[in-house]
């Protein structure tokens, strides 16, 4: 057997190698010990609310279906039958499908806020703009049969168990306070993605084999090392995609990318929910009525599921928009409440790239955009991500010695390199929330670090 003779500088260059997968492993383990819990809480309901159609279509089956009639009676004389059912409310929406065996939805709120309103910037409709967005004002859905009139039931926002798992899913039912933790968590996740990758990586003879396959016939270590990394490799990209398609929900980040967005002129033209179109108010004007709406659209080509937002108050406008899936075929339009004039239209070719890259990015997000295979994908990775919470949990304690924490230790005598301080100040500037939370961290790593006894 011929033994490898190595120079100075090789035996050098491996041990900085060790010491540089020892400090990624220690971030990689503090990194996942302090947001698996967040992580999974995120994911699950996050699955959950991916069927939102389908579980509502179970649910409520009885007030969203209805047997097909000859002809239905106007939007106005249905949402004059469906105030009578909830007095003291004003209309918000107006939702109509073109399938014949749907019911009708009008949509009411609360005339008078009892406390002040909680106004959140969100990307509404999953649309390109982000938009002011009062959160706590109670709305409830009253279904209508479309054909004969009748009130088929009602549902308030707040009892929706998917409008809980998407508030769980957004802000662990926190508000903006919640959502700060949703965003923290997202930009650790990006973290771990790195740093496993890193680990993942195949150093000196390594072969395909717990890199490309993971191998099962080995120890338990083994087992679970490589059912952790190699599906993390093969979904890490579109692990990546998710966390970064879903920033654009979030408070900070969200935020700072709406200013830029706007800052470059890169932000969409007026859409469904624009607060900046008004109506030019007559005082005891006539309003038109929400069938001239709909009938413009008609006569503009709108085709399939139309949604009808009505003025918030006398300045607003009218607002009618094509409800699909595909943001390309979404187009909207605004008119004035008393002339009945088209203020502003949409026009998909007119939208910024920007704008469209985030619209896109929602859609996908959600498993809305290419069908059920959108679905199954988003699906899948989520669970693969789970899966990696869990199975990295599994083998911390298969590792731990008992009574004790079992953090790898930091490198002993390592400086780190100028590249990897760079590129972590490189990810702290793109999420700003991630870089508070490695500051604090690092105080507290050195901190540990400087007070645990020194073994004998």
């Amino acid at each position: 057997m011929v033994q490898t003779i190595r120079t100075p500088a090789e035996i050098n260059k491996r041990a900085l190698s060790r010491k540089f997968y020892q400090l990624i492993i220690r971030w990689h383990f503090f990194c996942g010990l302090l947001f698996i819990p967040l992580i999974i809480v995120i994911s699950i309901s996050g699955c959950i609310y991916l069927f939102e159609d389908e579980y509502e279509e179970f649910a409520y089956q009885d007030m969203l279906f209805v047997n097909p009639g000859a002809t239905k009676l106007s939007a106005s004389a249905l949402i004059s039958l469906a105030a009578q059912s909830v007095p003291g409310m004003k209309v918000s929406h107006f939702k109509m499908s073109d399938d014949p065996a749907r019911s009708s939805e009008v949509i009411f709120k609360a005339k008078h806020q009892h406390k002040p309103a909680k106004v959140s910037m969100e990307w509404a409709g999953d649309g390109p703009e982000k938009v002011p967005m009062v959160m706590n004002r109670a709305r409830i859905s009253v279904y209508i049969n479309p054909y004969t009139g009748a009130i088929l039931g009602s549902i308030k926002s707040t009892d929706r168990f998917m409008n809980i798992m998407k508030d769980l899913h957004g802000n662990l039912l926190g508000g903006k306070f919640g959502t700060k933790f949703v965003e923290l968590t997202s930009c650790w996740v990006m973290m771990l993605m790195v740093t496993g990758l890193i680990m993942w990586w195949p150093r000196w003879n390594t072969g395909i084999m717990g890199t490309l396959i993971p191998r099962l016939n080995q120890n338990k270590r083994l087992f679970w090392r490589d059912l952790h990394a190699v599906p993390a490799f093969y979904f890490s990209l579109l692990i990546i995609f998710m966390i970064i398609s879903g920033l654009p929900w979030t408070d900070v980040w969200g935020e700072a990318f709406h200013t830029i967005q706007r800052e470059l002129k890169m932000s969409s033209p007026a859409g469904f929910h624009s607060r900046s179109l008004k109506s030019r108010y007559v005082a005891d004007g006539h309003k038109i009525s929400v069938d001239t709406v709909i009938a413009e659209a008609r006569n503009r080509g709108y085709q399939g599921n139309l949604d009808v937002k009505f003025p918030r108050n006398k300045v607003d406008t009218f607002a009618i928009q094509v409800d699909s899936d595909d943001p390309a075929t979404r187009p909207s339009m605004h008119l004035d409440q008393y002339t009945g004039n088209v203020i502003a239209a949409s026009d998909w070719s007119n939208v910024p790239l920007l704008a469209k890259s985030v619209t896109y990015g929602i859609k996908l997000h959600r498993g809305e955009y290419f069908g059920v295979w959108n679905l199954v994908l988003v699906l899948i990775t989520t669970l693969v991500l789970i899966f990696l919470a869990v199975s990295g949990v599994v083998m911390w304690l298969q590792r731990r010695p008992k009574g004790k924490l079992g953090s790898p230790k930091y490198p002993r005598d390592y400086r780190v390199p100028n590249w990897v301080i760079g590129t972590t100040l490189g990810f702290s500037v793109f999420m700003p929330l991630l870089g508070a939370s490695l500051i604090v961290f690092s105080i507290g790593d050195w901190m540990y670090h400087k007070t645990r006894p020194v073994p004998a």
